[in-house]
């Protein structure tokens, strides 16, 4: 899950950075908050959920993006 939440990323950011569950949406890949918001929709249609404004507040990291999304398909 977490590489197909890079690969997505990817489309959203041309710096040269190593892609991993650390890497920052915002410090690592400079997004601008509509880019942040695009780039979460694309998750949320690629893997069917719905992130919600509690689990948005706490997104730093693709990572804890994966985590939302895994959070969500379980149940939660």
């Amino acid at each position: 899950m977490l590489d197909e939440i890079i690969a997505i990323a990817k489309g959203f950011c041309q710096e040269d950075i190593q892609w991993g569950a650390d890497t920052s949406v915002l410090t690592d890949m400079e997004l601008t908050s509509l880019e942040i918001f695009e780039l979460i929709g694309q998750v949320e249609d690629r893997f069917s959920v719905r992130i919600t404004d509690r689990q948005l507040r706490n997104i730093v990291t693709l990572g804890d993006l994966a985590d939302a999304v895994k959070e969500k398909r379980s149940g939660k």
